[in-house]
């Protein structure tokens, strides 16, 4: 029988934290009503990245200088934007010390209206309900849901089939009426000069986003065999990422074309990869969202069933899937990858790198 939500340990310790820091944030003073404007991002990079126009129009709206943002990921991406922010750690909610600590900068701010942008029940930041803000906007069924009636909040509705429809809705609402989605699509402006390698992201937030190293391998061979000094530059971050790469190696017939970058760059010198390779190829992760606002030629590997409001529509990204009537293989080795995208035949994603390669400028050496 699972144990009940209520009785998990990290809910348990999130729930002891709150009960210290609703007694001792008494002591500090709160923020007076004033001319700054708090934004939440705690999402994954990519939803931050797809995110940037829209907070780039409440900044138009009351000046850069007033902005702040609370943030989880993609610091070196808003250092880039020239935004101010504060870091909320993936554990400060499970930490009274950080989170008083936390709370007490915020509140040095004179916060006047918060911006809540995520997408999904943010609970972490319940706290936040103890700061004076004269107006919030936020999506509905999120984590402020239960401030209804304490707090003057605008809720917007997560409509439309794309998370460009529901970041127009949100803005809109919140910011302008005259707004057009097309304005709201993302852009990294970075100086760019067009290499000789393509660039390939092998993480994700989830291994059911991706699919096995051996897989990858006999897409990634297709292309050897027509551009045998194809150099592969291999992006990504962490323990996971590294372990993929070095089974990958293990199974490809011509491992000096790989260039192995996991864990060694930022994410700022990471966006750059991707912005001068001749084209980016990977998951549906975070990379391929900074690909997207790069408006880089790439192609996509991705499952019909899983976050297809965030498979964007847009001319430089093509999409690979399984095949309709394909068998699904299963991948035994690695239970945890996505079989659909395992399902995909190295002929299809051929097919799709000569469409993607036949629309670059001409000039290009492939």
């Amino acid at each position: 029988m699972k144990k009940p939500y209520w009785l998990k340990t990290y809910y348990l310790k999130y729930k002891i934290n709150i009960i210290f820091f609703n007694i001792f944030q008494f002591f500090i003073p709160k923020n007076k009503t004033g001319n700054k404007i708090l934004i939440t991002e705690l999402d994954g990079i990519g939803d931050i990245v797809v995110r940037q126009k829209l907070v780039d129009e409440i900044a138009e709206k009351y000046g850069k200088e007033n902005i702040i943002l609370l943030i989880t990921y993609a610091a070196e991406l808003i250092e880039l934007s020239g935004y101010k922010y504060e870091v909320f750690e993936k554990d400060t909610h499970y930490n009274f010390f950080k989170l008083l600590k936390l709370f007490k900068k915020l509140c040095m701010y004179d916060f006047r209206i918060l911006y809540s942008l995520e997408f999904i029940s943010e609970d972490k930041l319940d706290f936040l309900r103890k700061m004076n803000f004269q107006k919030i906007y936020a999506f509905e069924r999120g984590w402020l849901d239960n401030w209804k009636d304490k707090k003057n909040i605008v809720f917007v509705e997560k409509n439309g089939e794309k998370v460009l429809d529901k970041i127009h809705n949100y803005a809109t609402i919140a910011v302008n009426a005259d707004l057009i989605k097309e304005d709201l699509k993302p852009q990294l402006n970075l100086q760019t000069s067009e290499g000789n390698y393509i660039a390939v992201g092998v993480g994700a937030s989830d291994k059911k986003k991706i699919t096995f190293p051996e897989k990858l391998s006999e897409f990634l061979e297709t292309i050897v065999k027509d551009y045998s000094d194809m150099k592969f530059h291999i992006l990504g971050h962490g323990k996971n990422d590294i372990e993929y790469f070095q089974k990958l190696e293990k199974v490809f017939s011509k491992r000096e074309n790989l260039v192995c970058l996991v864990n060694k760059l930022s994410l700022a010198e990471t966006a750059k990869q991707i912005a001068n390779a001749g084209v980016y190829i990977g998951f549906d992760s975070g990379l391929y969202n900074i690909a997207y606002a790069l408006q880089k030629k790439q192609i996509c590997m991705i499952s019909t069933k899983r976050g297809q409001e965030f498979y964007h529509k847009d001319e430089n990204i093509k999409f690979i899937y399984k095949e309709l009537n394909t068998e699904i293989i299963e991948t035994t080795n690695e239970p945890k990858y996505n079989n659909d995208i395992s399902s995909i035949s190295p002929k299809i994603f051929k097919e799709a790198f000569d469409l993607t390669i036949g629309k670059q400028e001409k000039g290009n050496d492939y």
